[in-house]
């Protein structure tokens, strides 16, 4: 699996080996993220497809609030029921960055052109207004196109050097690993793409990059259970103009 993007994210900044989820299911995990809290002091948005009550704002409402501008692409919070504020549906990671579409390489694989999303919400915000955009890719959420690794990314059965021992050692196995790895370097390719475009714009070097997962990978002792591979997420955080500045 070849994740350039965040390795650069990583090499640049820095990377949290021991960070963990407190509840390894996306719409708790992501409340955790957008409210600082752990999923049990989160009422129903500690749940599964609940609703999140009025009391918690998120940081990006927060931001919103005291000038910034906001956005996202993809996934916000969910699923669930984000309620309402003066009878419209509650954003609580702002207006939605989604509508440019592209064919993905898989049909699996979301439609969504999230860097383009990126690039019309950067081309919208007002000159020297700060801004904050959250990107939450669809990937790698299954259903995943079955030997789409092999067939669409080109990788081979005989490049899986651990196939862990909870799971069975079966070429479907292997399949199903990498369909996975395929949509998690799709999810990589973006985020190199939003890199640049943030380069491009003058951007890159005085923006907070924070990038990580809300919960483990969709396979059998992983997502959904307390084991290692459920609850252990990759972080990495680069911000070079707050480094310099120390």
């Amino acid at each position: 699996m070849q994740t350039p993007a965040f390795d650069r994210v990583a090499r640049e900044g820095l990377r949290f080996a021991r960070a963990y989820t407190p509840n390894a299911k996306c719409a708790p995990s992501r409340a955790s993220v957008l409210t600082g809290r752990n999923s049990w002091q989160l009422e129903a948005a500690g749940l599964h497809g609940g609703f999140y009550p009025a009391g918690y704002r998120t940081f990006m409402e927060a931001l919103r609030a005291n000038g910034y501008f906001a956005g996202f692409t993809g996934k916000d919070w969910g699923p669930g029921d984000p309620g309402t504020i003066d009878g419209k549906p509650r954003r609580l990671t702002g207006p939605d960055y989604s509508q440019i579409k592209t064919k993905p390489p898989t049909p699996n694989i979301s439609p969504i052109d999230y860097a383009a999303n990126l690039a019309e919400f950067l081309a919208k915000k007002p000159t020297g207004q700060p801004f904050c955009f959250w990107y939450g890719a669809k990937e790698p959420h299954r259903e995943y196109t079955y030997g789409s690794g092999v067939k669409v990314a080109g990788k081979s059965l005989a490049d899986i050097d651990r196939v862990p021992s909870s799971w069975p050692n079966t070429a479907t196995v292997r399949n199903d690993m990498l369909d996975y790895a395929l949509e998690v370097e799709y999810f990589d390719q973006q985020l190199g793409r939003m890199l640049d475009l943030l380069q491009q714009a003058g951007e890159l070097e005085n923006t907070l990059i924070i990038v990580t997962s809300d919960n483990g990978m969709p396979f059998p002792r992983a997502k959904g259970t307390t084991y290692e591979l459920s609850l252990h997420m990759p972080m990495a955080i680069r911000w070079p103009a707050c480094s310099a500045s120390r």
